[in-house]
């Protein structure tokens, strides 16, 4: 064999090479990038779940009559609804679940009815209140706006 016919082969055998190297690279960023993504909305959801247990707690650790509102972000990639119970704030999404503890409450519905759990939607805001309900008890409202 001659000399062009080494190199030839030695050519095709280093392009052969990088492309191995080069796949393996940009499938080991792909996925850093996946858990990068997948990372930040774990974080965003415990953000929201977080925000939301607190916002119950302060109102519920103030006087009769406090008032605060919350805007449920949507800066997570998934559909979610987060439930509220008289315990615990659970963050719902298809893959995905968040749990924070609360103070033990009474929920109340915009007519002031006790009611098991309330259930928050993303991009919406509510209003949370500390309020009395027919039978002199304290309860927390919370409600669409």
């Amino acid at each position: 064999m001659d000399s062009n016919g080494i190199t030839t082969i030695d050519f095709i055998f280093t392009i052969f090479l990088t492309l191995i190297i080069s796949i393996t690279i940009f499938n080991f960023i792909g996925n850093n990038l996946e858990n990068q993504i997948t990372l930040e909305d774990e974080l965003n959801m415990r953000i929201v779940t977080d925000d939301v247990a607190n916002t119950i707690n302060q109102v519920n650790s103030n006087n009769l009559g406090h008032l605060q509102e919350i805007t449920i972000q949507n800066n997570i990639s998934k559909r979610f609804s987060i439930t509220i119970s008289s315990n615990k704030v659970l963050f719902d999404s298809s893959d995905r679940k968040a749990e924070s503890t609360i103070f033990p409450i009474l929920l109340a519905n915009v007519n002031n009815d006790i009611v098991g759990e309330i259930k928050l939607y993303p991009g919406e805001t509510y209003k949370i209140k500390k309020t009395l309900n027919e039978k002199n008890q304290t309860v927390i409202q919370i409600f669409r706006i």
